[in-house]
């Protein structure tokens, strides 16, 4: 690569990086009004919403659809109360039923496994502080008492522990409450069903 492009790719870089976002703009534009947070959403069928391979009392969420809302969740501002809203077929009254309950059980659900998940962690982390702790008192008694004794297993073991502790208070625990409210966000989203009998608002038909 010669000098006018290597300038070139390097001002190509420099372009990237100072591209700005405008997410909030955007936000404010299409998705937030009047203090609530509005999801769009068009459907055809119930397929587009529920899994092909649900049955009646064991029903679940197309991932897809799941993808969706979860996106769109993830740039709102946790202060703004979200409404689903379902634009497309006109579904019966217990197909409806059938669809909030599919939402809020599968963000029940996916709470579930995220408070599982951290009951283990704080498990792994109370283990860590104990092993933290005791790999720096043996490192302070080797190195005070026990000279003929290698240090550098302990070194490993005491910064094995102390990076494992670190990484669950200042980075887990973030991530933590950023899936926990996530989740319950999704466990507590309103839904609102608005019909589109001539399929005027389907992108796909334009």
């Amino acid at each position: 690569m010669d000098r006018k492009e290597k300038m070139k790719t390097d001002n190509t870089i420099k372009k990237f990086l100072n591209k700005k976002s405008f997410l909030k703009h955007r936000l404010n534009k299409e998705v937030l009004e009047e203090g609530i947070a509005y999801i769009p959403c068009y459907v055809q069928n119930m397929e587009d919403i529920i899994c092909k391979y649900s049955i009646r009392d064991c029903v679940s969420l197309n991932s897809e659809f799941s993808d969706y809302i979860t996106d769109f969740i993830e740039c709102i501002p946790t202060k703004y109360p979200i409404v689903l809203e379902i634009y497309g077929s006109k579904f019966t009254e217990d197909q409806k039923k059938i669809i909030v309950d599919t939402i809020t059980s599968d963000g029940d659900y996916e709470l579930g496994k995220i408070i599982q998940e951290n009951r283990h962690h704080r498990l792994v982390f109370g283990e860590m502080v104990i092993g933290t702790v005791i790999s720096g008192i043996l490192l302070a008694l080797i190195g005070k008492y026990l000279d003929d004794i290698p240090q550098e297993f302990f070194y490993v073991l005491f910064w094995l522990f102390a990076d494992s502790f670190v990484r669950y208070i200042f980075i887990e625990r973030g991530d933590y409450r950023d899936q926990r409210i996530g989740a319950g966000r999704i466990a507590s989203i309103k839904v609102e069903f608005i019909e589109d009998e001539d399929n005027s608002l389907c992108l796909s038909q334009q």
